[in-house]
């Protein structure tokens, strides 16, 4: 009979071999995302994501991205798929990965990609197909998947990692949200509200992906976090206005 553990989200599982494929030692923390944003400087892509395909068109460079997209299916989309593989899979959710599936995503997990300004090297990123807003629901088998994903990479961390080291986007980055996104310096204008003061740049992912996560075992602590305050602030803006802009 498998021997079991207690995996680092509190979830009663099959401890993995001794030689089983561990996550790169690199990486100190997982990064979750969502595909929608605010957008201020273009009302049309506010709230809108686009297919994994089309997503990875509008990255552009290879080096640029996050390292899996879990789209509504819950199917995943590595930013680089190994030669001849498929450019997405469902994982295995009904159970932990197994050794070739450990070694897969080992493998995606080892280079750096820029989706966290200043926390890429010892990172990874998830990015959920979602529109990013508050009260948009997430699908339930993109969930499943996004959990069996977080749940899986904590393990392979061998205890390096836990629920703590799991964040927000929002929690690495408060810069205000700039004109000109390639200006991160004094100087550069960058979106205000009525009142003055500056929208955030990064407002993902809502704290609605956290409550989901929970519901399939992934509980991931968010006391002393800012909630959904700042996507709030973005979420009021009116449907087609760009808003004033200050330096």
């Amino acid at each position: 009979m498998a021997a079991f553990c207690l995996s680092p989200v509190g979830v009663a599982r099959a401890a993995p071999p001794a030689d089983a494929p561990a996550l790169p030692a690199r990486v100190r923390r997982i990064v979750l995302h969502t595909l929608g944003g605010p957008f201020y400087r273009d009302p049309a892509r506010r709230w809108v994501f686009y297919t994994p395909t089309e997503t990875f068109a509008l990255w552009r460079r290879p080096g640029f991205g996050a390292h899996w997209i879990v789209w509504t299916d819950g199917s995943l989309w590595p930013r680089h798929p190994g030669r001849r593989e498929p450019a997405s899979v469902q994982p295995p959710i009904e159970g932990p990965a197994d050794p070739a599936w450990r070694a897969r995503l080992a493998r995606e997990a080892a280079p750096v990609y820029a989706h966290a300004s200043g926390a890429n090297a010892d990172t990874v990123g998830i990015e959920l197909a979602h529109s990013g807003r508050s009260d948009d629901p997430f699908p339930e088998a993109q969930v499943r998947s996004a959990a069996w994903l977080v749940r899986t990479l904590l393990e392979m961390s061998g205890g390096r990692l836990a629920a703590t080291d799991v964040v927000g986007h929002k929690d690495l980055d408060d810069r205000p949200a700039y004109v000109d996104e390639s200006c991160h310096r004094d100087g550069c204008a960058f979106y205000i509200d009525d009142a003055s003061r500056p929208f955030r740049r990064r407002v993902d992912p809502p704290e609605a992906l956290f409550t989901a996560l929970a519901r399939f075992g992934v509980v991931i602590p968010r006391s002393g976090t800012e909630g959904d305050r700042e996507l709030l602030r973005g979420e009021a803006i009116p449907a087609s206005r760009i808003p004033k802009t200050r330096r």
